[in-house]
């Protein structure tokens, strides 16, 4: 079991002004207490869990390790699971009060635990995919976990695991006219008050512009339908976000480019029923009132002399961003779209090779990670008309190897639009009204350490929605502390956060 540092039960206030978030109790642990890989999944009213992995192996296997805890933050149930050592942890998903970690071998070997987060009920089920099997994606619906996998390159299936009874099967998933080596995963959705599950596969054909075929499926795997969303679209859509609307009626927005770039340069948004695209409508980012306020005025001054020029010129200034979208908000009367703007790093590599025993020096460039720079939340109208945009910076402390949604978004009745995330060491609340105002923008200072004295030496955080006005705040601190007689200390730590 961790070892407490300690719990700071008191209220503590953020130090802003103008600052309405509390912090109202932390926790925090050494990192080197025997586990690692601490995550943190919240549900709601019922708690928190967090999973780790102990450093140790027990008995040829690895143990994982999942701690219950109640909205207090306080400690209630522990529980264990042990896999053979090799296996790795392949897919997450949490859904429904339940936490579902697949593990899986390089044989195609795997075992699926779920377990609930109130009851802390346990689930386990064994099997094996065909060898040279890939798998790319799961999603849970009901008692179904659904899986995108491609065999030996040549086959493509939905492979559907009843996550209780260890029941599978295969559905392939053909494209007509298409070859499988040109047909690729753009993403899953589910969706529980639908009972469906869409797949976004993106069809290429030489030179042609990339197209998005929908391939509908129910709970527990059955071939519903397709259809060729994209079939009178000109340009090429990069990612994708859906919310049905009524029976075969969906909403789809997301980014494009104007050619087969993976660099979207405006967003799009529109409506499909009964397989037919009934309009869609484009927006560059250029052309967005606010896209370009979280840079400096000089900055926005160039782009507008820019965009100026090519205008005299009869053409249109493009910006190719890479945005990570989150599933389109319904409302009364329209749609809310956020996304976070990011960019691929790199770092330079130094190794060597020997040639006839001579030692060579060479470098590489080697992924170091995505770069979030800023948001952009908009609102349309029924008909995909832009209503307003808003914009802002975001820059979180660590840079993740997968595209990550950082922004936590407030669920229930709400008057307004509420965002909190996390950008550099502090948290970040901003909240917007359906009439695109700003209500309310607050940074907090540094992330609460609770001890006197403390110093944040670096820290990488996340935040969550958690329930009601309550988000989670959790990562990786390093704090001096020389009041305490400590130089320095390594923690992962837990704060729970009120919103107000």
């Amino acid at each position: 079991m961790k070892k407490y540092l300690f719990a700071l039960i008191g209220l503590l206030m953020i130090q802003s002004v103008n600052s309405q978030l509390k912090y109202e109790k932390r926790i925090e642990f050494e990192l080197k207490d025997g586990y690692a890989d601490e995550k943190i999944f919240t549900f709601g009213e019922r708690g928190l869990l967090m999973r780790s992995k102990k450093i140790e192996r027990v008995e040829n296997d690895e143990e994982w390790k999942f701690d219950f805890y109640s909205t207090d933050i306080t400690l209630e149930t522990t529980k264990t699971f042990r896999v053979d050592r090799k296996y790795y942890l392949d897919e997450t998903t949490q859904i429904n009060g339940r936490l579902h970690s697949f593990f899986r071998n390089k044989k195609g070997e795997y075992a699926l635990h779920s377990i609930d987060s109130k009851t802390m009920e346990e689930f386990v089920v064994k099997g094996s995919f065909p060898k040279k099997t890939w798998v790319q994606e799961m999603l849970i619906i009901g008692d179904y976990a659904h899986f995108y996998t491609r065999f030996k390159k040549r086959e493509l299936y939905l492979y559907s695991l009843n996550w209780k009874t260890g029941e599978s099967k295969k559905t392939p998933i053909n494209i007509p006219n298409y070859k499988t080596k040109s047909l690729s995963l753009l993403r899953m959705q589910q969706f529980e008050e639908t009972d469906e599950l869409l797949v976004f596969v993106r069809a290429v054909s030489g030179m042609k512009t990339n197209e998005i075929v929908v391939v509908r499926y129910d709970s527990q795997g059955n071939y519903l339908e397709r259809f060729l969303l994209t079939e009178d679209v000109e340009r090429n859509f990069i990612s994708i976000s859906a919310s049905p609307i009524g029976d075969k009626h969906y909403v789809f927005t997301g980014t494009y480019s104007s050619n087969k770039t993976n660099s979207s340069q405006g967003l799009y948004f529109c409506e499909s029923e009964n397989g037919k695209m009934n309009y869609v409508e484009y927006y560059n980012f250029a052309d967005l009132e606010n896209f370009f306020t979280y840079i400096s005025d000089r900055k926005q001054e160039k782009i507008e002399k820019k965009k100026e020029r090519k205008k005299k010129k009869g053409r249109e200034l493009k910006f190719k961003y890479l945005i990570a979208d989150h599933p389109v908000i319904v409302l009364d009367e329209g749609y809310l779209f956020i996304g976070e703007a990011y960019y691929p790093t790199y770092r330079t590599e130094t190794y060597t090779t020997y040639s006839n025993g001579v030692a060579v020096t060479q470098t590489r460039q080697v992924f170091d990670g995505y770069q979030y720079t800023h948001a952009v939340v908009t609102r349309y109208n029924k008909y995909g008309e832009m209503v307003w945009d808003q914009i802002f910076e975001m820059y979180p402390s660590y840079k993740p190897f997968f595209v990550k949604r950082f922004i936590s978004i407030a669920e229930g009745d709400q008057d307004a639009l509420n965002l909190v995330f996390a950008s550099r060491s502090r948290i970040v609340s901003k909240s917007f009204s359906y009439e695109g105002e700003v209500i309310s923008d607050r940074t907090s200072d540094p992330i609460e350490t609770g001890l006197d004295g403390d110093k944040t030496k670096w820290s990488n955080s996340n935040v969550d929605y958690w329930y009601d006005d309550y988000f989670i705040a959790y990562g990786r601190q390093k704090i001096k502390n020389k009041e305490k007689g400590q130089r320095k200390r390594f923690v992962y730590f837990v704060n729970k956060i009120k919103f107000e």
